[in-house]
């Protein structure tokens, strides 16, 4: 990976659209063994073939953000499991993606690894006039 100007404030997003993220360790998905062996993917970046690392995240909400159409009083005291996303990084140029729970996904920019986290700015299709 090469070396940034500007560290990044987390290793990876914090928060997943205002939702809490716990990441596990990174883990090199080139010791999977898959049969028949896939043909390798490219990183979108910087071309690589080379087989990426791999970390998973579980996703809480917790009751100081949690929504009012939930119920704060409703939840438990510290917080409350709601799904996992999964990470992707090329191991050379250090690009990250992530599949989230809905089954996108999304390259990460310099924005997602701030206190914030990591949003979906993309307009909302049902809001959209035709």
């Amino acid at each position: 990976m090469g070396l940034e100007l500007w560290p990044r404030d987390h290793d990876l997003p914090p928060r997943w659209d205002g939702l809490l993220v716990e990441w596990g360790s990174w883990s090199d998905t080139s010791k999977i063994f898959i049969c028949p062996t896939p043909r390798p993917e490219r990183c979108g970046q910087c071309q690589s073939l080379q087989a990426t690392l791999i970390n998973s995240g579980k996703l809480y909400i917790d009751p100081k953000h949690a929504p009012p159409a939930i119920g704060r009083s409703r939840l438990p005291a510290s917080r409350y499991f709601v799904g996992v996303i999964t990470a992707f990084r090329c191991p050379d140029c250090g690009h990250d993606s992530v599949l989230d729970n809905e089954g996108r996904y999304w390259d990460l920019d310099p924005t997602d690894y701030t206190e914030t986290g990591s949003w979906d700015l993309t307009p909302d299709k049902s809001t959209e006039r035709p």
